[in-house]
């Protein structure tokens, strides 16, 4: 990738099939490290990554939402994230007056 994440970004790592939300530990001397939210470290050099591999997380995946259908990147690791969020929230239902 040419222009790479500088440390601290949120992105989706994509590993063995799957999205994990990650942070972007370092970047030096070619070296990328992340930092899935569950704990696992990645190390990749940075010329093998390719925009599959590794995509910024848009700032509402972050915070997530209460909709799901409102999610603007929709996969399993996006949908069980934006799920652990609202978890962590206590906001597991969502009521709508009807």
């Amino acid at each position: 990738m040419d222009n790479f994440f500088p440390e601290g970004t949120r992105v989706w790592l994509r590993e063995n099939g799957q999205h994990f939300p990650s942070t972007v530990n370092s970047c030096a001397e070619g070296v990328v490290v992340f930092r899935t939210d569950y704990g696992q470290v990645f190390t990749y050099k940075q010329s093998t990554i390719t925009h599959q591999k590794v995509t910024a997380m848009h700032p509402v995946s972050e915070e997530g939402v209460d909709d799901m259908a409102t999610l603007t990147e929709l996969h399993g690791g996006s949908i069980m994230h934006n799920l652990y969020r609202r978890y962590k929230r206590n906001q597991i239902y969502v009521f709508r007056d009807s």
